[in-house]
Order: C-alpha cells, then sequence, then structure tokens
C-alpha cells in the first residue's frame, strides 16, 4: 500500500466515525445545559475548521499526504496550532457527544482521537521530509491544543 492509498483509508475511516457520531440517535431525555454546550462546542469546532481551510488555501487536502504543489503554512491559526483541522473535528464531534446525552458516543470519540492522532504522527512524518522548516515550526507550536500563555 502506498502513502496516498493509506491516507484515503485513513480518511475513510474518519468520516465513516465522524458520520457514526453524527447519526447516533439522541437520548430523549437530554439535560439543557448539554444541548446548549454542545451547540456552543459544536460552532467552536465549525470556526476552527474553517479556519484552518481557509489557512491552508491551495494547500488543503484531505489526504494527509501533502500535496506537491502546497507549501508550508505558519501563519494565521496555524501559528497556534499545527493541526486546526483536527482540533476543529475533535471539538465539533464532542459538541455532538455532549447535546445528544448518550455518552456511549464517547468510545467512537475516543476512537476518532485515537484515529487522529495516529494520522498527525503519520502525516508529520510525511511534512518533516517535505519541508525543511517543519522540524523548528513543531517545536515552537502545539499540535491540537493552543498555549493559553505565553512564557519566555
Amino acid at each position: 500500500m502506498d502513502d496516498s492509498q493509506k491516507g484515503r483509508l485513513l480518511v475513510f475511516a474518519q468520516f465513516g466515525l465522524i458520520l457514526i457520531l453524527a447519526l447516533f440517535p439522541d437520548s430523549q431525555n437530554v439535560n439543557p445545559q448539554a444541548n446548549v454546550a454542545g451547540t456552543v462546542l459544536l460552532f467552536l469546532g465549525l470556526i476552527l475548521l474553517f479556519a484552518g481551510f481557509r489557512g491552508l488555501g491551495k494547500s488543503l487536502t484531505a489526504n494527509p499526504v501533502p500535496v506537491d504543489s502546497g507549501a508550508l503554512v505558519t501563519t494565521g491559526i496555524y501559528a497556534r496550532l499545527r493541526h486546526p483541522i483536527y482540533t476543529g473535528l475533535l471539538v465539533l464531534t464532542m459538541g455532538l457527544v455532549v447535546s445528544s446525552g448518550v455518552w456511549a458516543q464517547l468510545i467512537v470519540w475516543f476512537g476518532l482521537l485515537g484515529l487522529l492522532v495516529y494520522k498527525i504522527r503519520w502525516e508529520e512524518i510525511l511534512l518533516s521530509a517535505k519541508y525543511k522548516g517543519y522540524a523548528a515550526y513543531k517545536a515552537k507550536v502545539p499540535a491540537l491544543f493552543p498555549k493559553l500563555s505565553s512564557t519566555k
């Protein structure tokens, strides 16, 4: 299996898990506060997703294999997070879990988290091989969760 095929398989698995979370039947007794919290998380996740999409521009691809004509993006949201799209997906899907009131969905969500962590590790091997400055960028910018304060 080549890198492109492996990437497509990972993307397929990722979207399968997201689809399971999205289509999971809601509980009949959802706490109103949980519904509000879940909706807030869903919208925060969407904001991160779109900021990540916009920031990548021509380098955007669903496949973790870098685009041949792409460039290393380290500005905008990518100055704070190396993988804002994955963070957005995790926040958005946690919103689905919280607002559904079905805590068994956490099992699927943790499966998605594990898959995305694997994808990040593999993608970063590919990015390090393609972009000379990736190692320095990786050392400076967190992968999934931004630093809340800067220490000097």
